[in-house]
């Protein structure tokens, strides 16, 4: 029941000024780290830090707003940076990325116990088995663009990327939002409540 519960009040975030207004600056730097602020292997193969954003954004808005800002991250970034070709499936492997995200962390407490940190590091695995190391490396070798060899050996080469990849975002993850959380509940969250207040 509470899952149902957090993508309607997901859904009552997007209504808010301010998470639109959030949204909006989290996006933007989304889309510069996804296009500048990557490691990229090839034209195709990148380890990039939109997670950091898109992840905000899902502990903040839950898994609405991570589904619509993960669809906007890859169409908007590929608007100004087309590289490659445009790929729907990738538009929609990582619009699941944003939806996980606000799935496993929505409202996520930022104090660091043990839940908490178990809580991210389940959201960045799920993240990192389903779509990085599965989806997106079926699609990437689903069109050609993971060179030669098989399936097998492309798959098992990018297990050791992610692996990384995990371990440094989980540590990111925590070391960062975290404190973004708890600055946006007591200062801009609580200036919104008191706006609306004020309204009525």
């Amino acid at each position: 029941m509470a899952f149902f519960t957090n993508f309607r009040k997901s859904a009552q975030e997007l209504k808010s000024v301010h998470c639109i207004v959030t949204i909006g600056m989290l996006l933007a730097v989304a889309v510069v780290l996804d296009g500048f602020g990557s490691i990229r292997i090839g034209d195709f193969l990148k380890i990039n830090f939109t997670f950091l954003p898109l992840s905000l954004i899902g502990i903040l808005f839950g898994p609405v707003a991570g589904l619509f800002s993960g669809l906007m991250v890859d169409i908007i970034g590929y608007i100004i940076n087309p590289i490659g070709g445009f790929i729907p499936w990738l538009v929609l492997i990582t619009g699941l990325e944003g939806l996980i995200y606000g799935m496993v962390l929505y409202n996520i407490k930022t104090e660091k116990t043990v839940f908490t940190v178990i809580r991210i590091v389940a959201a960045r695995l799920s993240v990192c088995l389903i779509c990085n190391l599965t989806l997106n490396t079926l699609a990437l070798y689903s069109y050609g663009f993971l060179g030669e060899g098989s399936f097998e050996m492309v798959f098992g080469a990018r297990i050791a990327t992610n692996t990384i990849t995990f371990c440094i975002g989980s540590y990111m993850m925590m070391a960062v939002l975290l404190p973004l959380k708890q600055f946006y509940d007591r200062k801009i969250r609580k200036l919104s409540v008191k706006s609306a207040g004020e309204r009525n």
